[in-house]
């Protein structure tokens, strides 16, 4: 134990002396140059909440086309909460819009692409055009139809209880979340009642 207290780590003269001292050369140059991409991002359904699963395009702020800066407004979102501006994270031009207002689009899927330069502005749309499914027709059985025909005639028959908005009348505004909303316009139900 008390050989170890006299070691030192580092190399002495002799060690020095084997290690060979011919120069090293270090290339910096690369053998191939890189080419600089078009970069076409897109713009994702963000989580404007910690339940939301989709969200539902409101209105498009910006227009196919127009320029943006980085933190500008491009879409009103509505969640199950609330109605919420995005803005977008880079500079670039809208190239295409995906997802048109009214339609719906589940959280992390691409609603519209962002191109950096209007020369781009193609071939994102080509991307877009690409990348979108064409919606898939479902063919009805024959004897599903004849099914479906008496229920639409009971809905049909339904009386229409008032002819004037609930809004219209008297000023009296409603004011509910997107949340109930939906909910209300699924179970039929009017919120001015």
């Amino acid at each position: 134990m008390a050989h170890l207290l006299n070691t030192s780590f580092i190399p002495g003269s002799r060690t020095l002396a084997r290690i060979p001292t011919t120069p090293v050369l270090i290339s910096c140059r690369r053998s191939s140059r890189s080419q600089v991409q078009a970069k076409i991002r897109e713009i994702f359904m963000p989580a404007l909440s910690s339940t939301m699963t989709e969200g539902k395009i409101v209105s498009w702020i910006k227009s196919e086309g127009d320029k943006l800066s980085k933190g500008e407004s491009v879409v009103v979102v509505e969640s199950d909460k609330a109605d919420m501006d995005v803005e977008t994270f880079y500079d670039g031009y809208l190239a295409s819009i995906m997802v048109e207002e009214g339609g719906v689009a589940p959280v992390g899927s691409a609603i519209a692409l962002l191109a950096e330069t209007q020369d781009e502005i193609a071939e994102a749309k080509a991307k877009a055009t690409s990348s979108s499914s064409p919606p898939q027709e479902t063919k009805i059985p024959e004897n599903a139809a004849p099914a479906a025909a008496p229920k639409a005639a009971a809905v049909a028959a339904a009386p229409v209880v008032s002819s004037t908005h609930p809004a219209s009348e008297g000023g009296k505004r409603i004011v509910a979340s997107p949340y109930a909303k939906k909910l209300a316009k699924e179970l039929k139900v009017e919120l001015g009642q």
